[in-house]
């Protein structure tokens, strides 16, 4: 989490079990001087870094972080393989085979379709670009995105999270109880493959409900 130690956080347990297995997840519980300062490091840090980037470097990025987790060797899909089933129910199996369709959809030719449908000119969110009907535009996106995520599907969370990457804007990203694993993985692996670009984003988590947190946050 960008701007705050490691050590100063506070944790949380959330506890799975199924079938005889179990599992300790801990999910940081922050202060509202720490929600603040992670809030404002994250826009900063996207502001110095991740508007810096084109599309294209960003698009290549998430690809390559996306091709790990399909990679069914590498120790974070072996981590999610062996994982997901008891923190979700889902059968093994099925949540393999669904767990990989789902990544293809982004991968750098699926990422570049997605943003041409909404942008026509992708490089509209790297520079000004000539109208057809006359005049420059160019997009831009917010400084900084406060998500909350379901956990009824495993990786729904990477939806929101890489569109908010391609239009260069700073994301925070609250997991849920039910599922608090995929996002942050994808975050890891990000921040593995460009560390400047990891600390654009972060993943946190409070509990459902709880309102002090949440006006904290939507301040």
């Amino acid at each position: 989490m960008p701007g705050i130690r490691h050590s100063e956080v506070a944790w949380h347990s959330l506890h799975f079990s199924r079938q005889g297995s179990a599992l300790e997840v801990c999910v940081p519980v922050l202060s509202e001087a720490q929600i603040a300062t992670l809030a404002a490091s994250v826009r900063d840090n996207a502001r110095r870094y991740l508007h810096t980037l084109s599309v294209a470097r960003i698009t290549a990025l998430i690809d390559e972080a996306i091709a790990r987790l399909l990679d069914r060797s590498h120790p974070v899909r072996l981590q999610a393989e062996r994982v997901l089933p008891l923190v979700t129910g889902y059968d093994a199996d099925m949540l393999r085979l669904g767990l990989t369709g789902y990544l293809k959809t982004f991968r750098e030719p699926q990422l570049r379709r997605f943003l041409a449908e909404d942008f026509g000119n992708v490089q509209m969110l790297d520079d000004f670009q000539p109208r057809l009907k006359g005049g420059f535009a160019r997009a831009f996106g917010p400084q900084l995105l406060l998500q909350v995520w379901a956990g009824n599907v495993p990786g729904l969370p990477l939806w929101s999270l890489i569109a908010g990457l391609l239009v260069k804007a700073g994301s925070v990203g609250k997991v849920a109880s039910a599922e608090p694993l995929m996002a942050g993985w994808f975050a890891q692996l990000l921040a593995e493959i460009d560390p400047q670009l990891g600390d654009c984003l972060a993943v946190v988590w409070w509990q459902g409900g709880d309102e002090s947190t949440e006006q904290q946050w939507f301040r």
